[in-house]
This record gives C-alpha cells, sequence and structure tokens, in this order.
C-alpha cells in the first residue's frame, strides 16, 4: 500500500507552504496589533505628562535663543519625579526612578539628583513599563525576554523649556528597565557633552 504522500507529493508540499504562510501571517498580524496597542498607551502618558507640567508656573521668562533655551549646565540640581506607567490599570511604574538615578551615577552623567523638588533646577518626568513576551514571541522565537519601554522629559523649572526627551524601547531587555535607564542616562550625558562643545 502507498503512503499518501507517495501519491501526490504536490500536494502535500502545497500544504506545508499554506500552513507556514497562516503562521506567519498571524505572527506579523500580532506584532502589528502589540505595536499599535503600545503606540496608543505611549499617547495616553505623555497626555498625563503634559496635564502635569501645564498646572504649574515658571518664574523666568524663555531665553529667545533655542540653543540656550534648552541647556543643561554642568553639575544642575535635578529632581526625578514618580514615574508614571503606561499601563492605564496601574498608575505607577515599577521603581524606574531608582532606575534612572542609578543610571545617572552609573554612566557619570554631570548632574546632582536631589530629593526634594524646591530644590532643584530640572525636573525629569516620564514614564516606564515592563511587559512579558507574548505567546508568538515565545512560540515562535523562543525568546521569553520582557520587554521594556521608557520616555522621560528634562524639564527647566524656571523657564519650562523641555530641555531634553528621550525614549527607549527594547523588545528583548536582558536587564529589564536597568538596560532602559542606561540607555537614556548614556544619551542625556551626550547630549549635555555636545552642547559644551557647541559653546566653546
Amino acid at each position: 500500500m502507498l503512503h499518501p504522500q507517495q501519491i501526490c507529493p504536490s500536494r502535500a508540499s502545497r500544504v506545508v507552504k499554506l500552513t507556514r504562510l497562516i503562521t506567519l501571517t498571524l505572527f506579523v498580524s500580532l506584532i502589528g496589533f502589540s505595536a499599535a496597542k503600545a503606540q496608543t498607551s505611549d499617547s495616553a502618558t505623555t497626555d498625563r505628562a503634559m496635564e502635569k507640567a501645564s498646572l504649574r508656573t515658571y518664574p523666568e521668562k524663555v531665553p529667545d535663543d533655542p540653543f540656550k533655551a534648552r541647556l543643561i549646565p554642568r553639575n544642575s540640581k535635578i529632581y526625578i519625579a514618580p514615574m508614571l506607567s503606561e499601563d492605564p490599570s496601574n498608575p505607577q511604574a515599577q521603581g524606574f526612578e531608582t532606575y534612572l538615578a542609578a543610571a545617572l551615577r552609573k554612566k557619570d552623567v554631570p548632574l546632582l539628583i536631589v530629593a526634594n523638588q524646591s530644590q532643584a533646577d530640572f525636573i525629569i518626568e516620564g514614564s516606564a513599563d515592563k511587559k512579558a513576551g507574548g505567546w508568538a514571541k515565545k512560540v515562535f522565537l523562543g525568546d521569553f525576554r520582557k520587554s521594556t519601554s521608557a520616555s522621560m522629559a528634562v524639564i527647566n523649572l524656571r523657564t519650562g523649556v523641555v530641555a531634553y526627551a528621550d525614549s527607549s524601547d527594547r523588545s528583548s531587555a536582558n536587564r529589564g528597565l536597568r538596560s532602559s535607564a542606561e540607555k537614556l542616562a548614556k544619551y542625556l550625558k551626550r547630549k549635555m557633552e555636545d552642547d559644551e562643545k557647541k559653546q566653546h
């Protein structure tokens, strides 16, 4: 008796190809859905941060020169506000301020971190979140690492100018939120050093 694949090998290969195509289509659809969901939560977090910032009053006029307005001088005092979560059901991130403070020290960012906002020249506000890998990532890629995302804005407390803003999105973060915090600190330091070079 003949095996069914021996009777019609082209049909069996078409079934295998069709199965692979369906699997790939589902995987791509899930990635697109996840990205759209993440983008929606990012905009909601930004809206909450902007509402908070709009309630403040600033004692100084914004400098006319945009470069001077966005300067973060070396050894400025900075306060790290409690970070929001990107998940609306969880209002506060899981200790991201601590990761960010440690990253600023580790990367030797020339800022003085203060514990009281009234002592600060600048404030860092933002959001952070970590999520477990989705089933598609685990099944198809065998990747069980968490994804992390974080964003921050450095705001001048005298003028209200957003001196710097950045975000980090790591789809497979080995060290979780710590990886995002270190990336943000590294690029903040680079911005400050680049600005110092432009001044001279």
